[in-house]
């Protein structure tokens, strides 16, 4: 009879600890689906921001905004035909 006993505690034990294991594990994943989809919405955040960053960038570097920059800060002008010299190597 106290075999029976100590197995079916033994029994009650290795399922305790097997739900508890599952629980543990259930939990964890949870946890880590919540990082995995905030760093998702990070992540795209940030892929909006390189975009809106790339479009900006390519509205300073517009050959008309250069030209207009270098007129008004530089006050560079085109060089007139005769003013130009060609150089040959």
């Amino acid at each position: 009879m106290n075999w029976r006993i100590l197995s079916v505690l033994a029994l009650g034990l290795v399922l305790l600890v097997s739900a508890l294991a599952v629980v543990i594990s259930k939990h964890e994943t949870r946890k880590q689906y919540q990082k995995l989809v905030s760093l998702e919405k990070h992540r795209d955040a940030l892929e909006i921001d390189w975009g809106r960053l790339q479009l900006e960038q390519s509205s300073w570097a517009t050959h008309s905004r250069i030209e207009t920059l270098a007129r008004k800060r530089l006050h560079m002008v085109v060089p007139d035909v005769g003013e130009s010299v060609m150089v040959t190597p």
